[in-house]
């Protein structure tokens, strides 16, 4: 005989799995609005300034524009969630974790490289791989070297990665299994591409590429490697 409680709970879990991806949901779609709000009132204006006294250097923060919304939206999460601070998961990875740092942007130009091809038969097209990638621009400029790795390593990937990682997969735990989180999780991060990038092939790619660090994270619990995955990346393929 089936009691009051047990026939509530198949109902209690799926609320809890709305409230679950809602949040997460919500979370991305801020950053999202506090990105745009961020380039409007702060961002441009002051990359502006920096641009029109060290040029190229402004150039490679002009690729970084939407970081700092992100990095806004997670510290009010972290102030929100006073019993929980992703930043305590920025931690030295294991040989597991450096595999990851490896794997993730190699195994993501690989689904480019395999996907693109595919792409003019749905009527869709890929550049955005065109240019030239940051190293080279380094290896012409060494002046800019630490700053610009500074910026990319330990300011606007761990900005992206805490919001996305740290706070919209935490949102996503209480309900949702590993591979659930994974998969909404590096859905939701391709979802903001379609916003703040644009187009359907923006989407597709950079799902490939969160659900490859949102794996990661799932199985290393910790924000170094996609963190450093990340940055790696935009250094070894992203165009300046």
């Amino acid at each position: 005989m089936e009691t009051q409680s047990d026939v509530a709970k198949p109902d209690t879990g799926v609320r809890e799995v709305v409230r679950s991806v809602g949040g997460a949901v919500s979370l991305a779609a801020l950053g999202v609005i506090v990105a745009f709000v961020s380039i409007v009132v702060v961002v441009d204006p002051l990359f502006a300034i920096i641009e029109s006294e060290w040029t190229l250097f402004g150039e490679l923060l002009d690729n970084f524009i939407v970081q700092p919304g992100f990095g806004l939206v997670a510290v009010c999460y972290i102030w929100w969630r006073d019993n929980y601070n992703p930043l305590d998961r920025i931690q030295m990875p294991s040989v597991e974790g450096v595999a990851w740092i490896g794997l993730i942007p190699i195994g993501y130009e690989m689904a480019v490289q395999a996907v693109t091809p595919v792409l003019p038969t749905l009527g869709l097209s890929h550049g955005a791989h065109s240019g030239t990638v940051k190293w080279r621009v380094f290896f012409d400029h060494p002046e800019i070297i630490l700053p610009g790795l500074v910026v990319m390593f330990a300011v606007m990937a761990p900005m992206e990665e805490i919001l996305y990682r740290g706070v919209v997969h935490d949102a996503l735990e209480p309900a949702i299994g590993s591979l659930g989180r994974v998969l909404v999780g590096g859905l939701l991060f391709g979802g903001m591409h379609l916003f703040l990038s644009g187009g359907i092939v923006s989407l597709l790619l950079t799902s490939i590429l969160g659900v490859l660090a949102a794996g990661s994270y799932e199985q290393t619990q910790n924000l170094t490697v996609p963190i450093m995955a990340h940055a790696g990346h935009w250094l070894m393929f992203v165009p300046f």
